[in-house]
């Protein structure tokens, strides 16, 4: 047939076409028919041989397979080039090409050429479908020269024989990719429905392959639906053979192979272009270095009957997509990631499949980067896959191939998995902790986390704890670029111990330890009191948790303590700032906290509590015996002349008290007296009172004893309200002497210069021993003896030295315990 292009044109394309047929040559030699190089078994089938059937264009020197290709270029050429054919293929066997181009206008017939040899043909512009006839014996083209079929029934038929062919030949490639790899049949076809709109039902793993190749079969052939594959005994493929090859058995089964043209294609092209052929559906399988396997049933051909193998393939005529990355890409190394992709207006998502040598180029230079790469429709999608290849850490531009040229997609960004060795809480959240305060934001540091997929919770030390996972946020979202943060929710109902799991998307695991602190710890009874003019000041804090309390800090003054049973004793020191009526925060460093914790209005300054500057003592009964010192007679009213400091100095609000009490030695009973009250009663004793005794002083009324025991150190403390109360000032210590009314020494001896003496009076058995000076006396061996008729008097017989020192000299006595004698107001 006549050349599709003028001579003017075919000039131009001479130069390449010469280079082609050079590199032809050189591919025939290495593999020209009958080498060793044999083609891949063709699964349920036998196969015809091994071809690459590729077009050129014209201003590039490398073909592209044909099934890659997805526009036809003007001036485009279909190169055919065997690489290895079967035995049934003669040195008379043919190849004819069959174009319908764009619209199914017309039908163009290519002349045909040694199926064994290099050929060429020149594409019509817009060529749409491609159709190969094999004839193994010649083909009988009497009426093929110069013919141009009109026949729209025949366009349209071819049209969609080559369409389903193609979706067929796709479907046992998935199939097949999957037996290989041991992957999930339902999985692979879910690709095959996303990538070609087919609505593959999911298959049922129990029935036969046969019957799921029937389902297979007619969920892509709608059109061959009416026929029953299994009901043919020449159909069946024993269950062994796979999947894949039962789909391709039942293909081949009589008529299914052409049943999508039906009896019409048939029909047509035999009586159109090839009369006495008997036609054979074929289907191409991928052989590998860009060639393709050509498959059939083998079955005798019929008496004077040539036979014809048909293939056809529609090329998608898809004009290359405009397809960027949708936002930032950063990639972890070694991984797979699937990145969003905005296709723009006018393409279809899985036309980008059809995209090949997907490879990333390295920005600042250096060698290109191939990956496998599968691409997602709903939405967008490319998954890249990392795990096989080992580019440098960087940015790369992410491109393929698209027919001749390159598609561009975006830059992306490759990091390497981050350590998170030294991932730890964050000091400023760590505080956040504390149970109680229910789902707190922490912060995390320590590491890159843009490549975190999942956070989970753990407490090892609970038995059957569940883990728990939390949510997490970056400060830019995943993967867009380096984060240095991240924040997670924790719950804090419980304190104790736990693990905080992290998950990137290499599905390692690392652990990063949390405690939740128990509650913080609550003062109560607040505010404390600090006196100005006080030095050094005791104090004790009331409340909760304050054994955690490790120190405490405040504007108002020095402060030193610890924890001491439930609360916090300590000491303050004002500092010279602080003025009556402030009130200050204090800062509380709790063990486990990162920050102290504050708390507002603690302390609060008041002017200078009372202070006992001095205190006089008057005891109006001659008790008879001496007294010494600090000694305040039981069963006496004493009077204490208290002079106070800061008893009145206009800021008083309240009238003050004292407080008795004993600083050691038994308490009888403690006693609390205002100005211008009275202690009546058992337990203050008759009598006892307080009074105003001028400016800053108070005069006290009492019998010591009904405070406390002899042996008590009595104190008096001075309250005034809001000041305070004094520090304990020592009275006296309560002491029982005897009262001695009379002595009498008798003429009685009880021994060598010894002679027996007779006190009267009372309390005497508190005497222990009797003489005439502080140092010699002797012991008392008898008991008191009471007095008939006289409650309380008593008698003591005592024995003492004679002669006395002089005449009238006074009796000495020693109370018991004591090492040196009393003068006493008796005399001999």
């Amino acid at each position: 047939m006549g050349r599709l292009f003028p001579r003017s044109a075919r000039l131009n394309v001479v130069g390449r076409r010469v280079f082609v047929l050079c590199l032809a040559a050189a591919a025939l030699a290495a593999e020209a028919p009958g080498s060793e190089d044999t083609p891949p078994g063709c699964m349920g089938s036998a196969p015809l041989g091994r071809f690459r059937v590729s077009i050129y264009r014209p201003d590039k020197v490398a073909g592209i397979p044909i099934r890659q290709v997805s526009q036809v270029p003007p001036g485009a050429e279909l190169v055919w080039n065997p690489v290895h054919l079967s035995p049934q293929f003669s040195s008379k066997g043919e190849i004819a090409v069959l174009v319908v181009p764009r619209g199914h206008t017309r039908l163009v017939t290519l002349a045909p050429h040694k199926a064994g040899q290099y050929a060429q043909w020149d594409l019509p512009a817009a060529a749409n479908v491609v159709a190969l006839v094999l004839g193994p014996d010649g083909l009988n083209m009497n009426k093929v020269k110069n013919l141009v079929a009109k026949d729209e029934d025949l366009l349209t038929q071819l049209a969609a024989y080559a369409q389903e062919t193609s979706e067929v030949e796709s479907l046992m490639q998935v199939l097949a990719n999957s037996e290989s790899s041991g992957g999930s049949a339902n999985a692979a076809l879910a690709g095959f429905s996303s990538a070609y709109g087919v609505a593959v039902p999911k298959l049922d793993m129990h029935a036969s392959t046969n019957e799921q190749a029937s389902t297979l079969l007619s969920a892509v052939m709608p059109t061959a639906t009416t026929y029953d594959p299994l009901a043919s005994g020449t159909a069946r493929i024993e269950q062994t053979t796979g999947l894949a090859a039962s789909v391709a058995g039942l293909f081949f089964g009589d008529p299914v192979g052409l049943a999508v043209g039906g009896t019409a294609l048939v029909a047509s092209l035999k009586s159109a272009l090839f009369p006495n052929t008997e036609f054979r559906s074929t289907f191409a399988q991928s052989a590998g270095g860009g060639s393709l396997a050509f498959c059939t049933k083998n079955l005798s051909a019929k008496s004077r009957t040539r036979i014809a193998y048909l293939w056809a393939y529609r090329i998608p005529d898809i004009q290359r997509p405009v397809a960027t990355l949708d936002g930032p890409a950063y990639l972890p190394l070694g991984a797979k990631s699937t990145l969003k992709i905005k296709i723009a207006g006018g393409f279809n998502p899985k036309d980008l499949a059809r995209a090949r040598d997907w490879r990333l180029v390295p920005v600042s230079g250096g060698d290109e980067v191939d990956l496998p790469a599968i691409v997602g429709t709903s939405p967008a999608s490319l998954t890249l896959d990392l795990a096989g290849t080992a580019p440098a850490a960087g940015d790369y531009w992410l491109a393929a191939t698209w027919d001749w040229d390159d598609l561009g997609i975006g830059t992306v960004h490759l990091r390497p998995y981050s350590d998170f060795a030294h991932v730890k809480v964050a000091p400023a959240s760590r505080d956040r902790l504390v149970q109680g305060n229910g789902v707190v934001t922490v912060e995390l540091a320590g590491a890159d986390f843009e490549f975190l997929d999942k956070a989970v919770l753990e407490r090892p030390q609970v038995h059957r704890a569940k883990p728990v996972d939390v949510y997490f946020e970056l400060p830019k979202g995943p993967r867009r670029g380096e984060q240095n943060s991240l924040s997670v929710d924790i719950d804090t109902a419980a304190a104790g111990s736990y693990r905080l799991a992290l998950v990137q998307t290499d599905d390692v695991t690392h652990t990063v330890p949390l405690v939740v602190l128990p509650p913080n710890p609550k003062l109560s009874h607040l505010p404390i009191h600090a006196h100005l003019d006080e030095g050094e000041e005791c104090f004790q804090l009331e409340g909760t948790g304050l054994d955690r309390v490790e120190g405490i800090t405040s504007d108002a003054g020095t402060i030193t303590g610890g924890p001491v049973d439930q609360g916090w004793r300590g000491k303050i020191k004002l500092s010279k700032e602080a003025r009556d009526g402030e009130t200050f925060p204090v800062s509380l460093r709790v063990r486990g906290l990162e920050n102290p914790l504050e708390v507002d209005d603690v302390i609060l300054v008041v002017s200078p509590r009372p202070r006992i500057a001095a205190v006089r003592t008057s005891v109006l009964q001659d008790m008879g015996v001496e007294l010494r010192g600090d000694e305040l007679p039981a069963a006496v009213s004493i009077g204490f002349e208290i002079t106070v400091d800061h008893l009145n100095d206009g800021r008083t609000q309240g009238r003050p008290r004292v407080d008795l009490g004993c600083q050691s030695g038994e308490l009888r009973h403690p006693l609390a007296l205002a100005p211008d009250e009275r202690g009546d009663g058992a337990a203050s004793g008759p009598g006892a009172s307080l009074t105003f005794a001028g400016s800053g002083a108070l005069y006290l009324s009492l019998d010591p004893a009904a405070v406390g025991y002899p042996g008590c150190e009595l104190t008096a403390a001075v309250s005034i309200e809001p000041k305070g109360r004094s520090k304990p000032f020592v009275l006296g210590r309560v002491v029982r002497l005897p009262r001695l009314e009379k002595f009498t020494l008798t003429s009685e001896s009880l021994g060598p210069n010894t002679y027996a003496g007779v006190l009267l009076g009372r309390d005497l058995d508190v005497i222990a021993k009797a003489g005439w000076d502080a140092q010699n006396g002797l012991p008392v061996s008898v008991v008191p003896a009471p007095v008939p008729g006289n409650p309380g008097e008593q008698t003591l017989r005592i024995a003492v030295p004679w002669p006395s020192p002089a005449p009238h000299a006074p009796l000495y006595i020693w109370l018991r315990g004591e090492t040196t004698g009393r003068r006493t107001s008796v005399a001999d």
